[in-house]
């Protein structure tokens, strides 16, 4: 975030209470127990320079950061890497029982009724990309005579 003047302003990270902004940096920050002056990488690179540890190994290690505040950092970090984890697992788990539903051949919308003017008995159906035209015309049989026996047994 950027004020008016274009400083960066802290965000909601429980980090922030350990740096200071540069003014009209928004990725800058100045760390409260050594004074280092980050020009780039924002609060996620100063949280590697509170926690002495550094994946990319690019950020000086803070030498007077107390214990107690390395290990909150070290917490942080964790418990973040954890969640974006369980949210990419959750996400290709959606994902794959999509792909179940849908079939494991990539699909095509083809909207059988081009004009906009009736738009409630419009027909949309899903296609396999590779589906020839006839068996397209198969297919939408069977779906519409599915459909008809349907409302008759009143199950729609």
């Amino acid at each position: 975030m950027a004020s008016e003047d274009g400083s960066a302003l802290p965000g909601r990270d429980p980090a922030w209470k350990y740096c200071l902004p540069i003014e009209g940096n928004r990725n800058g920050t100045i760390c409260n127990f050594c004074g280092l002056v980050m020009k780039s990488g924002g609060i996620t690179r100063f949280k590697f320079h509170l926690m002495q540890k550094d994946p990319h190994n690019n950020t000086k290690k803070c030498p007077r950061v107390p214990p107690e505040v390395k290990e909150e950092i070290r917490f942080l970090v964790h418990d973040k890497t954890k969640a974006k984890a369980k949210k990419n697992a959750d996400i290709e788990e959606i994902r794959a029982q999509l792909r179940g539903t849908m079939g494991t051949h990539h699909t095509h919308l083809v909207d059988e009724d081009d004009d906009d003017e009736d738009v409630e008995n419009e027909d949309v159906y899903m296609y396999p990309a590779d589906m020839h035209p006839d068996e397209r015309d198969a297919y939408r049989s069977a779906v519409r005579a599915s459909k008809a026996s349907e409302w008759e047994r009143g199950t729609i």
